[in-house]
């Protein structure tokens, strides 16, 4: 698994205790933005009338679906890897699942260099 840093760090994601992304975190890709993507998705997805468990049901089975292809070492798409972001961002807005040791977001900030 790569990690990408980016000048303020990294965010690196994680689902069922499995290291999933690493996104790069910089001046104008912030932590911020990248949560709002979840925030967004749900906001869509109730204006194109999508009713709360049926959003609940679609965010977790796409993390699910994820996480299984990480477990069997088998390759994810980049745009896979933007949509589990939104997903997994989406899942704690909705407080299905918490940030913690198992779940959500570590943010790593970038390592000073010595001179």
């Amino acid at each position: 698994m790569t990690i990408y840093n980016g000048c303020d760090g990294s965010l690196n994601l994680y689902y069922k205790g499995l290291l999933i992304s690493s996104f790069p975190l910089t001046k104008k890709k912030t932590f911020k933005r990248y949560q709002y993507q979840g925030e967004y998705l749900i906001l869509k997805s109730m204006k194109e009338n999508f009713k709360i468990k049926q959003i609940i049901y679609t965010l977790t089975h796409f993390c699910n679906k994820i996480h299984n292809r990480k477990l069997n070492k088998q390759p994810i798409r980049r745009s896979d890897h933007e949509y589990f972001i939104s997903c997994l961002f989406g899942l704690m807005k909705l407080k299905i699942i918490d940030n913690n040791n198992e779940n959500g977001y570590l943010i790593m900030p970038k390592k000073k260099k010595k001179i």
